[in-house]
């Protein structure tokens, strides 16, 4: 193979590169959404709606395994991080502040609530804290009444935000029936969870 073949190739692989460098405000940093410098993300993107929607469903299936008392606060832990991802870029600004909403409502129920008679429990690299068993039922209403909220912000997003946002208040709605459904049997949970990931695909 000659030099010049070999310096074509290059030259096209490099080229090919670019347009994911571009798409919504440079997707290849440290972060969805942000660009290669590690500067001010921008800009609405499949890759960003997605991660954020990855985040909700995924969070809320690990959370599902955790005993009643401690769910909670991993479904503090998983809209934080569905928060994080979008957060400083301004496209998302009505769907940071959604998920916002329910984080901070998930995180003075818990605080209000903590159990201090149960230690925090382990699941992965995170622990978390347990909510008395007597406030599981209105810590359930106020994150239903907070998740609700969230959905109806996402929905009156502007039209050029609908695809995105639909997506994400879709995640936000199967967190919503799964939250729905905590006290149930544990095989009514799982087969809860597999009906939202046909409705939800990942």
């Amino acid at each position: 193979m000659s030099s010049k073949t070999i310096l074509a190739g290059l030259l096209a692989l490099i080229l090919s590169c670019v347009p994911a460098l571009a798409d919504g405000g440079g997707g290849g940093g440290s972060r969805d959404g942000m660009d290669s410098g590690g500067g001010q993300r921008s800009g609405l993107s499949s890759k960003a709606t997605q991660a954020v929607v990855k985040t909700l469903t995924s969070g809320f299936e690990r959370c599902g395994t955790l005993p009643q008392v401690y769910k909670f606060d991993c479904y503090r832990h998983t809209y934080k991080l569905a928060a994080q991802r979008l957060n400083g870029n301004q496209a998302y600004a009505e769907a940071y502040k959604a998920l916002v909403l329910v984080e901070e409502t998930l995180t003075t129920a818990v605080k209000q609530n903590l159990d201090p008679a149960q230690k925090p429990k382990r699941k992965g690299l995170n622990l978390y804290r347990a909510v008395k068993p007597a406030a599981v039922p209105q810590i359930k209403r106020q994150t239903e009444s907070a998740m609700k909220k969230a959905e109806t912000i996402l929905l009156r997003s502007p039209s050029n935000k609908q695809e995105h946002y639909t997506r994400i208040a879709q995640a936000v709605n199967s967190n919503k029936v799964l939250l729905r459904s905590a006290l149930l049997p544990g095989g009514m949970i799982r087969l809860a969870w597999s009906l939202l990931k046909v409705a939800v695909p990942a």
